[in-house]
């Protein structure tokens, strides 16, 4: 039987091996989950069900699943801060140096005798 609060481990996938909540049931399918894992809709059959349920409302918020998570003793990964864009390198235009430019004339040949 599946509800809402209870803790699932992921079995396939990205998150393989990381546990989370059920946080809304979509269909008989497919379930919406959120915790150490990204806030996801994710197959039935991609899931283990654990035996704890945890006391949350249906579509929690993120920050509510992580406090439930820590009152059960189970450590949260901190998510990284995204990633400041790199500026794009711009390319340069050739700059025309005449003084590189110079002519070179060609010497008059001397003729042999």
């Amino acid at each position: 039987m599946v509800e809402i609060g209870q803790l699932v481990m992921k079995i396939a996938g990205r998150d393989s091996g990381e546990i989370g909540v059920i946080v809304d049931i979509i269909d008989s399918n497919y379930i919406l989950i959120d915790g150490n894992v990204r806030r996801k809709k994710c197959n039935i059959k991609h899931l283990e069900f654990l035996d704890k349920i945890v006391k949350i409302k249906k579509k929690a918020t993120a920050e509510e699943v992580k406090k439930e998570l820590e009152k059960l003793g189970i450590d949260i990964k901190q998510k990284g801060k995204k990633r400041e864009a790199k500026p794009r390198p711009r390319k340069l235009r050739k700059q025309k140096n005449p003084e590189k430019k110079e002519l070179k004339t060609k010497e008059p040949s001397k003729k042999r005798k």
